[in-house]
């Protein structure tokens, strides 16, 4: 006797949702992420370092939407530099995660042999770390945390981040005072000639502190010219010399404190002016891991192949 199977297949979207459910709460193991209040998915998610300091500021990521944007400068703002043009159209097209501050010294510390920085104070941000020494950092991290996804935020994704939906040269609106500029950065006007603790200025509409001023701060991308083009999901040049960092630092005039400010300086440079703040998920894709390319049936295939056949 000849027996027929009928299989009712479960529509994609909703397989790859439970997955990605499953995936976001798990996705660290330890204890972190186990709870979706302060885990992936969450609106803010509290990394536990070992060896932190009682009392240190913790590394806290806050979620950040996917959307689009205008990035880059018109040629009407001013303090612009050429290389913040054209405006182009960018779209992120996943929600990720962004410290809520730059690394402080003393999550440095709590994973790393040695404090580089010039200045010492546990909730300073950590300085005179170069890209390369970010990497090790960040190598670290997704060790202890058995995790691969904790990386510098592309180019694209720090100004997007940082403008929290606004288009105006800063996220407070553009040609701002000397005193509004005081009320959200530290930089050459008000910083002394010297770093400041982490958060102590006001918050973009994301609840990122220190985006303008203190230290500038490395992405992950290679330093290149804008494109003409809208770009979903950009990562920056395959190859280059110079890495880009944003955010000018506490030595910085007013006019590079806006959101399309660009730098960059080679990968190896260790600049008294340079720190991080650390990202977590995918670069590019509409699922955290999903490589350039490929798509939610694919991901779905590659974990149940029997049902590419059915």
């Amino acid at each position: 006797m000849k027996v027929q199977w009928t299989i009712q297949l479960i529509p994609i979207t909703v397989i790859t949702g439970i997955a990605l459910s499953c995936w976001t709460s798990c996705a660290t193991g330890n204890n972190v992420g186990r709870q979706s209040a302060t885990g992936p998915g969450a609106k803010e998610w509290v990394i536990e370092l070992p060896n932190l300091p009682e009392g240190a500021k913790k590394l806290v990521l806050v979620r950040i939407p996917a959307g689009t944007f205008s990035m880059g400068s018109p040629d009407t703002e001013l303090g612009r530099d050429p290389d913040e043009s054209p405006v182009h159209k960018v779209t992120i097209t996943h929600d990720f995660y962004l410290g809520r501050y730059e690394v402080t010294q003393a999550q440095w510390a709590a994973l790393m042999p040695e404090n580089p920085s010039t200045s010492r104070g546990m909730d300073l941000p950590v300085n005179r770390v170069s890209w390369e020494d970010c990497q090790g950092f960040l190598q670290r991290l997704n060790q202890v945390f058995k995790d691969s996804r904790f990386r510098l935020p592309t180019e694209a994704e720090r100004e997007y981040a940082c403008r929290a939906g606004t288009s105006t040269a800063t996220y407070f609106g553009d040609n701002p005072s000397p005193e509004d500029l005081e009320k959200h950065a530290w930089f050459r006007e008000n910083s002394e000639g010297e770093l400041h603790p982490v958060g102590q200025k006001l918050a973009n509409p994301w609840g990122l502190y220190d985006l303008y001023g203190n230290v500038w701060e490395w992405c992950q991308d290679w330093y290149g010219p804008y494109p003409d083009e809208a770009q979903t999901n950009p990562t920056g040049p395959d190859t280059g010399k110079e890495k880009v960092f944003r955010g000018a630092s506490w030595m910085a005039k007013p006019q590079y404190l806006r959101s399309a400010d660009r730098g960059k300086f080679p990968p190896d440079a260790q600049q008294n002016t340079g720190g991080f703040r650390i990202a977590w998920g995918p670069s590019a894709g509409p699922l955290f891991g999903l490589p350039e390319g490929r798509t939610r049936r694919d991901l779905l295939f590659s974990w149940m192949p029997w049902l590419s056949t059915v």
